[in-house]
């Protein structure tokens, strides 16, 4: 946890005294602390971001080091191990899609999409141990990496007509332009950091959806989709039963992140909000070929692997492609991994 987070009146009151006081160029000493991030790694990415943009305004720099360290502190851990990849397939006779427990005997696509994009094929692999965001990247990140590098804001038109409208979506997940922003995005933090960031390959995106490799359907606190207003059928009972507001789990469109209970991992949203890229090339003959141990994705291609809720609802077998577009999709987003096989923080 942040001992102290700045908010947005925050920055701009700090920024003002800071530029008054010390002019334009200096955030040492570092303006945010943390209980888990090292004060020496927050004063490396402060002295990075100013020898690296020597020429931004100090607000700027502070959300910059805001987003950075957040990052970091953000990270979960995941231990490696192997799980059997692919549709595990679902009970063909269900009631609701969205409260199915698997069992041996399960025959029917988890995925009406699967035979399609070669989900079918189950294949063992086998990962090291590696981190993942807790949440998708939202617009307060995302906005410190494309004002940065002179990239045009999301809505950047109602932003300049709507007075707080950049507040309001501060913390919901930022849809992207194309594949190449995201992963330029998790190479950035990188390279602010000194960590490994990048995407998350297929393979560790799906192994942290269904809670190291579990025989699960959603990404959710406890396997199944508890939607406002929904209800599900007891069998016991001979009916059905309304969710009550603290069983819920799940909501529609696109919320701030983490506005939904976790994953038993501690991650937000594999099952719901946006798409996300990983980092994978798209093929739907690559199960049939992948290797075992940490598989990439094949070499070349021309589409690039999403995951989460198209193609098959919010089911985390459900696998999809598109191609490098190069305008915002309301659903594609991402969340960045750090590809190391220890903690970024303790």
């Amino acid at each position: 946890m942040r001992f102290y987070r700045l908010n947005s009146l925050t920055l701009g009151l700090m920024t003002s005294l800071i530029l008054t006081a010390c002019g334009a160029g200096d955030l040492n000493p570092p303006l945010i602390t943390s209980s888990s991030v090292p004060d020496d790694d927050i004063k490396s990415i402060s002295a990075k971001i100013e020898a690296s943009y020597p020429k931004i305004d100090k607000q700027l720099k502070l959300q910059i080091l805001d987003v950075a360290v957040k990052s970091m502190e953000d990270m979960v851990w995941i231990e490696g191990g192997s799980f059997i990849m692919g549709d595990i397939k679902a009970p063909c006779n269900t009631i609701s899609t969205e409260r199915m427990d698997w069992t041996p005997e399960a025959t029917c696509y988890s995925v009406i999409t699967s035979r399609e994009t070669g989900a079918i094929y189950q294949h063992k692999v086998t990962l090291d141990s590696y981190s993942l965001a807790k949440y998708e990247t939202t617009h307060y990140g995302a906005d410190a990496y494309r004002l940065t590098h002179g990239l045009e804001l999301y809505r950047a038109e109602v932003r300049a007509k709507r007075k707080g409208f950049a507040q309001q979506i501060k913390n919901k997940p930022s849809p992207t332009r194309r594949w190449q922003e995201a992963k330029d995005y998790c190479l950035w933090l990188g390279d602010l950091t000194g960590y490994k960031f990048d995407l998350p390959t297929e393979a560790q995106w799906e192994y942290a959806a269904r809670n190291r490799g579990k025989n699960i359907y959603y990404a959710t606190n406890n396997g199944y989709v508890q939607r406002v207003n929904g209800d599900y059928y007891v069998p016991e009972l001979g009916h059905y039963v309304d969710f009550t507001p603290e069983e819920v789990n799940y909501g529609s469109g696109r919320s701030e992140v983490g506005s939904w209970p976790a994953n038993p991992l501690g991650i937000y949203d594999l099952s719901g909000n946006m798409n996300e890229w990983v980092n994978d090339w798209y093929s739907a003959d690559y199960y049939q070929n992948s290797p075992e141990d940490n598989p990439q994705g094949p070499a070349t291609g021309a589409d690039k692997v999403v995951r989460g809720i198209l193609g098959g609802g919010a089911v985390v077998t459900a696998r999809t492609f598109s191609p490098i577009v190069n305008e915002y999709t309301a659903k594609r987003g991402f969340r960045c991994a750090l590809q190391q096989s220890t903690p970024a923080v303790k």
